[in-house]
């Protein structure tokens, strides 16, 4: 089945449906699209705070799974 004709079987079945539902589906087609898409994609090398803070935090859990802490030497 091509790209073509999935769009237009999608679509079809949308019409189908009742605007409660077509609402759903739009949810979760932006959960997908921002999960799995390549749409507003960063490509900067600039890191933000928010990039640091998730960096710092995920280095700190790591490190807390994979190096055992016996206490003092």
């Amino acid at each position: 089945m091509t790209s073509d004709q999935q769009m237009s079987e999608i679509g079809e079945a949308l019409r189908a449906l009742p605007a409660a539902k077509v609402a759903e589906v739009h949810d979760f087609v932006l959960f997908l699209r921002n999960r799995y898409g390549e749409g507003d994609v960063d490509y900067s090398d600039e890191w933000s705070e928010d990039d640091l803070r998730d960096l710092t935090r995920a280095s700190t859990d790591y490190a807390n799974r994979t190096i055992p802490c016996d206490g003092p030497a």
